[in-house]
């Protein structure tokens, strides 16, 4: 995968996954450029995305669409939930086409996000030559 093919698959897995939840949503962070490792100490890139909308009135249900769909696409998930009474349902995942994403089902607003594969690549190079 090269960088465009990186940058292109982190905004379709996003705006996919917005899908799933409704209409809405607005671009809060990215495509943005950022640092990954690929192993041995060799540094790579990868692509960071990110979509906001209201919340809707059944987080769970959402968080539930949300969590069928990655593992559709192979993506391994975890559920998770915040503390106290009014708790922040969401799920994270790992795998399949991302690396890693989130969906943070907040009744204050809900957030999806996530980043692509890490491939080889020089962050400041890039950074500087405007491939953000």
């Amino acid at each position: 995968m090269n960088a465009k093919e990186a940058k292109q698959s982190i905004v379709t897995f996003v705006e996919e996954s917005t899908t799933i939840v409704g209409d809405g949503w607005e671009v809060s962070d990215g495509p943005g450029l950022g640092k990954c490792g690929l192993g041995l100490e060799q540094g790579g890139v990868q692509y960071v995305y990110a979509m906001v909308r209201a919340a809707s009135a059944d987080p769970k249900a959402d968080v539930v669409a949300v969590e069928r769909h990655w593992k559709d696409l192979g993506v391994t998930t975890e559920r998770y939930q915040t503390g106290g009474e009014d708790p922040i349902l969401g799920v994270r995942g790992r795998g399949g086409p991302v690396s890693s994403s989130d969906f943070r089902a907040d009744p204050r607003g809900y957030t999806i996000d996530g980043s692509s594969q890490c491939i080889a690549g020089d962050f400041d190079k890039m950074s500087l030559e405007g491939q953000e």
